[in-house]
């Protein structure tokens, strides 16, 4: 992707139901499959991204491709009047 173009992202809300957690990793999966981004470290990525997963209420996480890498971002609380921020979690590149 590059800089001229704007940023497309899907987005992903999991309910705090634990057994929810995996629908993290098929998003991250096929997105990496669509990016053409080699599988090494992907476990790993999707168990990152699974430990951000709350018990406590749904949980939203945003991916977005572009130049041959995948970019996963959990939304989290920042302690400011805005309220939310994006945190990169995982980047996977080929």
């Amino acid at each position: 992707m590059t800089s001229d173009q704007p940023q497309e992202y899907a987005f992903l809300k999991v309910p705090p139901d634990r057994e929810l957690r995996s629908c993290v990793g098929l998003v991250l999966a096929g997105m990496a499959a669509r990016a053409k981004v080699g599988v090494g470290g992907l476990e790993e990525a999707v168990e990152l991204l699974q430990g951000f997963h709350s018990e406590d209420g749904p949980t939203r996480f945003r991916f977005s491709l572009g130049d041959d890498r995948v970019l996963a971002e959990v939304e989290e609380p920042t302690g400011e009047p805005e309220g939310l921020r994006w945190r990169t979690v995982v980047e996977l590149v080929s």
